[in-house]
């Protein structure tokens, strides 16, 4: 899109999923971003798997029928009627004031602009006062009785809603309270308005969202695809934890490529700790390691990971040529805006060929499963 939709969720914490953590790659970030990292130094010429026949060194079980517990994600109609109150107040916080409209009273499901002061016993309690905020009527969003109250209210109209917390209420010195809330409608956001907004945001010479219908499937569209990228990424997550369960080392290891893995493994940890200004053992004593035992923890298993990957690559006709390979630089350094060379600055083509190496096979093992 022209300008990236203002209300694209984080299904993760939309749904309050908890997602299955990725196994640490030596050319990722050690926070969870799975985009090679910058790193900085001579890079030389990288020692990978594609320098050996791995299958020398490792051999791989049936990796068809390992064993993925996952169930996906079911989305509920329940899940769409909350992002799509997201997804219009995002909108409706773009519309200008100045458009709001004033010259009718609030109607149940319009969204209005609200400023309003819950007292108890006459004294402002916490999180109770709002200027500005986004209400859409018959949402449920507050206590029962607030937006049943504010139907028929004119803009700029002042009212006192007498209401009672529910006896269940989270905060204990609420829970069951009588209260009052003053509020202030500034204005309603009329359909239209949250519209207009919307098509800003579309790609030039794509069709208008002509209706407040069509803006809910487009939301719904969207999360659904969410969903879909979620469930897969766990899937992903499963297939990479299982693999080594199905992989046996055969013989050793040339040193020189495990001396290549514990070196990009240490430049990854050095760069990220220069993102933030703080050395290399500073940053990983935050997660608990020394740069010996980081080393330790994750270098080997990555080897075995690739290795493994290769071979299961070689057995499905997945090694890109050197002309895919060079288009798939190529794609990657235009997805970031940078040119290859500038790609080129962060890892090696032997480091980068590995990467797409680990993208592709993982994608094709993740066919196999989420089909």
């Amino acid at each position: 899109m022209k300008k990236r939709l203002v209300a694209l969720f984080m299904v993760t914490a939309l749904l309050s999923l908890s997602a299955c953590g990725k196994e640490e790659n030596v050319f990722s970030d050690i926070s969870g971003n799975n985009t090679p990292v910058p790193v900085t130094g001579d890079l030389g010429e990288a020692v990978t798997v594609f320098d050996y026949d791995m299958s020398q060194y490792v051999e791989v079980g049936d990796y068809r029928s390992m064993y993925i517990d996952y169930e996906p994600y079911d989305l509920t109609e329940e899940d769409i009627d909350y992002a799509y109150l997201t997804f219009i107040n995002e909108y409706a916080n773009q519309v200008d004031p100045a458009n709001y409209a004033t010259d009718r009273e609030v109607h149940d499901g319009d969204t209005v602009s609200l400023d309003y002061c819950g007292t108890k016993d006459g004294v402002a309690f916490e999180g109770g006062t709002a200027e500005g905020y986004l209400l859409k009527i018959g949402s449920g969003t507050f206590i029962p009785g607030f937006e049943e109250g504010l139907i028929g209210v004119m803009p700029g109209e002042e009212i006192d809603l007498h209401l009672t917390f529910p006896e269940e209420y989270h905060s204990e010195e609420l829970a069951g309270q009588e209260v009052v809330f003053t509020c202030t409608v500034n204005g309603i956001v009329t359909i239209d308005s949250i519209l207009a907004t919307a098509n800003e945001n579309r790609d030039e010479g794509t069709d208008p969202i002509e209706t407040e219908e069509d803006l809910r499937e487009m939301c719904r569209e969207e999360l659904i695809k969410q969903v879909q990228a979620y469930d897969r990424e766990n899937i992903q997550a499963i297939i990479t934890q299982n693999l080594s369960t199905i992989v046996t080392e055969k013989a050793a290891f040339p040193q020189e490529l495990v001396d290549a893995y514990d070196a990009l493994v240490l430049k990854s940890v050095q760069s990220n700790a220069d993102m933030y200004g703080i050395d290399a053992e500073t940053l990983l004593s935050y997660y608990g390691y020394t740069i010996d035992s980081y080393i330790a923890e994750f270098s080997r298993p990555q080897l075995v990971n690739d290795a493994a990957l290769y071979i299961i690559a070689s057995e499905n006709n997945l090694l890109q040529t050197d002309e895919e390979f060079e288009a798939s630089l190529q794609e990657y350094a235009e997805s970031y805006g940078v040119t290859v060379d500038e790609l080129l600055t962060q890892l090696t083509r032997e480091e980068y060929r590995v990467y797409f190496l680990e993208e592709n096979t993982l994608n094709f093992l993740t066919d196999l499963y989420a089909a």
